[in-house]
C-alpha cells in the first residue's frame, strides 16, 4: 500500500509472492472509508498480510511522516485483525511516475493513479527483502 493525502495506491501479489498485480487505485476520503476498503480487498483477494510504504528520510532516518505511518500500521493491524508490515518506500513514487509515463491511455486508465504501481514497487521491495 502507498498511503497518500489524496490517493492510496493497491496493490497484492499471490500466496507465493510470485506475481505482483497493481489495483486501482482508491481516493483518500478519511479513515473510517479507508478501512471499510481495505476490509472489502481482503475479503475479495484473501489478503493475509498488509505492506505499508514506511516514507524514511533520503539518509534512512525516520521523521514525522514515517511516525504518523507507523501509528496507522497499528491502528489498521488492530481494526482489521491481520499482520501489518512496514517497508522503506524511499522513490517509489518517483520509480512509479516514471512506469506511468511510459503507459499508454488504456493502462493509465486502468490504474486511476501512479500511487497503485508505487504499492506494487513496494510490495516487490517488501518480498526480496523477507
Amino acid at each position: 500500500m502507498d498511503y497518500g493525502a489524496k490517493n492510496i495506491g493497491l496493490a497484492y501479489c499471490d500466496e507465493m509472492g510470485v506475481t505482483i498485480q497493481p489495483l486501482s487505485s482508491i481516493p483518500n476520503a478519511g479513515r473510517k472509508d479507508f478501512i471499510q476498503r481495505i476490509r472489502t480487498a481482503i475479503g475479495i483477494f484473501d489478503i493475509r498480510k498488509l505492506v505499508i510504504g514506511i516514507p524514511l528520510n533520503m539518509d534512512g532516518t525516520r521523521g514525522d511522516a514515517a511516525a504518523r505511518m507507523e501509528r496507522l500500521m497499528k491502528a489498521l493491524q488492530t481494526a482489521l485483525a491481520i499482520p501489518v508490515a512496514g517497508v522503506d518506500e524511499r522513490l517509489s513514487s518517483v520509480d512509479a511516475e516514471e512506469i506511468w509515463r511510459s503507459m499508454n491511455a488504456k493502462q493509465r486508465k486502468k490504474y486511476r493513479t501512479a500511487d497503485s504501481l508505487a504499492a506494487a514497487l513496494i510490495l516487490e521491495r517488501y518480498l526480496k527483502e523477507k
